[in-house]
């Protein structure tokens, strides 16, 4: 297990999630199937903060929005911010945001059913 799976695994402890293997690193999905952290490109701790106030909080305390390389240029996923560095020594700042993230994950959209196909006539 890496060290910053260890980190998170810890600081959710006490929070209702599932975590699960996912493109490469780990996501931790909240009751409502909502994601709200994971682990990303370079074994960083992301959250999941809409636009807001509690985003902007994070990023004045050093987090900065997860930028992964695309097929043809880098593309920034700006409500995923990755937690700054000193959360990793961190334990209760890590686990405060973590727990600050998981309630206000937002649910996972429910997928529509495909329409009736319409029967050929002959």
């Amino acid at each position: 297990m890496s060290r910053s799976l260890e980190l998170l695994t810890e600081a959710c402890a006490n929070l209702k999630h599932t975590p699960r293997k996912m493109f490469g690193g780990h996501g931790f999905f909240a009751p409502n199937g909502g994601m709200f952290a994971g682990i990303v490109t370079d074994d960083e701790v992301v959250f999941k903060l809409q636009h807001g106030p509690l985003r902007d909080e994070l990023i004045s305390l050093g987090g900065k929005p997860w930028v992964y390389g695309g097929m043809k240029k880098p593309v920034t996923m700006a409500e995923w911010i990755v937690v700054p560095e000193r959360f990793y020594d961190d334990a209760e700042a890590l686990q405060a945001w973590a727990a600050k993230a998981h309630a206000v994950a937002p649910a996972k959209l429910k997928k529509k059913a495909a329409p009736a196909k319409k029967k050929k006539k002959k």
